[in-house]
């Protein structure tokens, strides 16, 4: 692929996590009282989330830079399977331990992948 190909699909990977964790970290600030500093724990949870579904496209970006084309297809497929997760989690109150356990396995699966030496 070319290397336009990989920014366009890495930004569209940025969207679909991003429109996925921000229901969700939104969600964790809902019992947050007004006036609550910035700097609280409710605060500090909501960035969380968001810095750990977002390490899949960290990983994926490292991937892009050392132009490592087998790292980033492992990446985008933890990336589809973050996303399929983040869609059983705000659509289905049902399947929630499955796709917590999905969600688990991309997140460890992006750390293991973004600190293998290649």
């Amino acid at each position: 692929m070319n290397k336009l190909m990989y920014w366009i699909i890495w930004s569209l990977v940025l969207i679909v996590i991003n429109m996925g964790a921000f229901p969700i970290a939104a969600f964790s600030l809902f019992g947050t009282v007004e006036g609550t500093s910035i700097f609280s724990l409710d605060y500090l949870i909501a960035f969380s989330i968001m810095l750990l579904a977002n390490i899949v496209t960290i990983q994926l970006f490292v991937a892009i830079r050392k132009q490592n084309q087998k790292t980033f297809l492992i990446g985008l497929v933890l990336a589809i399977i973050e996303a399929c997760a983040f869609v059983l989690i705000i659509f289905t109150g049902t399947a929630f331990s499955v796709s917590l356990a999905l969600v688990l396995i991309s997140i460890i699966g992006a750390i293991v992948l973004l600190f293998k030496r290649n």
